[in-house]
C-alpha cells in the first residue's frame, strides 16, 4: 500500500498580492493630503515663531531708541528652509510697525487655515494683532 503525501505549495497567489497592494495604495492616497497639510501647518508655526521673535527685538530696540528699528537697522529673520520671506509693511516709525511673512515655497503658497482662509501671508503689528487670525490658531 502506497501512502500519498499531498504536495501542497504554501504562499500567496498573484491575486492576493495585488489586493494587498491595492489596499495599501488606497490608504496612502487617503493619508497623503493630511500629511501635506500637517507639514504646511508646522512650517507656518516656524514662521510665526520667527515673527514673534522679530517683534520682541523691535520692542527691545524701541526701549533703547526713540522709534522702532527701520529696515536696515534690525535685519529681518531668515528662514533656513526657504519657506517664508520676511519683510516689513512700510518703514517702521516711532509708534508703529507691521511685520510680514510671505510664503515662498510651493507648499506654503497653498497653505490654508481650517476655515479656508489663505495663510500665504501672515502679519504681526506693534499691538500684537495677528492676521489672518485663523492662521494663528
Amino acid at each position: 500500500m502506497k501512502i500519498r503525501i499531498a504536495n501542497r505549495n504554501y504562499g500567496f497567489t498573484v491575486i492576493e498580492l495585488m489586493i494587498v497592494v491595492m489596499i495599501v495604495a488606497i490608504l496612502a492616497a487617503l493619508a497623503y493630503p493630511s500629511y501635506v497639510q500637517y507639514a504646511r501647518k508646522a512650517k507656518r508655526g516656524d514662521a510665526q515663531q520667527l515673527l514673534l521673535n522679530w517683534s520682541i527685538n523691535q520692542e527691545i530696540w524701541r526701549s533703547n531708541n526713540t522709534s522702532y528699528a527701520g529696515v536696515g537697522a534690525l535685519p529681518a529673520p531668515i528662514d533656513a528652509d526657504g519657506n517664508y520671506v520676511f519683510r516689513t509693511n512700510g518703514d517702521p516709525d516711532a509708534t508703529s510697525y507691521e511685520l510680514q511673512a510671505d510664503g515662498s515655497g510651493s507648499d506654503q503658497l497653498n497653505d490654508t487655515a481650517r476655515n479656508g482662509d489663505s495663510c500665504t501671508i501672515i502679519t504681526l503689528n506693534q499691538n500684537g494683532v495677528k492676521s489672518p487670525a485663523a492662521c494663528w490658531e
